[in-house]
């Protein structure tokens, strides 16, 4: 299983209590991805991001909703073993 965050690297420049939005998902649950496949679409600091599989895999759980703000090291998706 991987547990999907963002990179890290993007909350450095952000202030301490910034708070991402996650706009949208590209996936749903049940969905085979590949890795490097783009899952779903954010904004942290007036700044669009994607979140890309970093493994390939089926997505098991969407933690964050669409619409719903996340901080660093939230867990935004979970990815089981691609079998």
């Amino acid at each position: 299983m991987v547990d999907v965050i963002l990179d890290p690297k993007r909350w450095e420049s952000a202030e301490p209590d910034a708070e991402a939005l996650l706009e949208s998902w590209l996936v749903d649950e049940g969905d085979h991805v590949d890795a490097g496949q783009v899952l779903a679409k954010a904004s942290l600091v007036q700044q669009g991001l994607v979140v890309a599989a970093p493994a390939p895999g089926v997505v098991e759980q969407i933690a964050v909703a669409a619409g719903e703000k996340f901080g660093p090291g939230y867990i935004l998706v979970r990815l089981a073993d691609d079998e």
